[in-house]
């Protein structure tokens, strides 16, 4: 099997992701998140694809690197996650390049 690097790949199908999903939703409602933490509307947890479900969020996206797993995931609403996207999350830890000076001579 060829491995594509750069390619999209959806990863809502896989095992791994189903588990870490439930996982997280069964715990926010375990602890009584019943509202978004994003914008404190609400969260309808009898009705799924509403603007005030609740979804598992990755806090950093794939494409940053982020992982499936429940250290970097969060429940909220459907409109804040279709919202944010794939975006840079303003509270994603960026890591930026240095830049490292030679002396010239090798």
């Amino acid at each position: 099997m060829d491995e594509c690097k750069g390619c999209y790949v959806s990863r809502t199908g896989t095992a791994k992701w189903k588990r870490v999903r439930n996982e997280a939703l069964k715990e926010a409602l375990e602890v009584g998140l019943f509202n978004c933490p994003l914008c404190r509307v609400p969260l309808d947890w009898e009705y799924s694809r509403r603007p005030n479900s609740p979804e598992v969020d990755h806090v950093i996206p794939h494409a940053k690197g982020g992982r499936d797993s429940l250290d970097n995931v969060r429940v909220i609403c459907r409109l804040c996650n279709q919202r944010l996207g794939s975006s840079t999350r303003r509270d994603t830890p960026t890591i930026e390049a240095i830049e490292v000076e030679s002396s010239g001579i090798w």
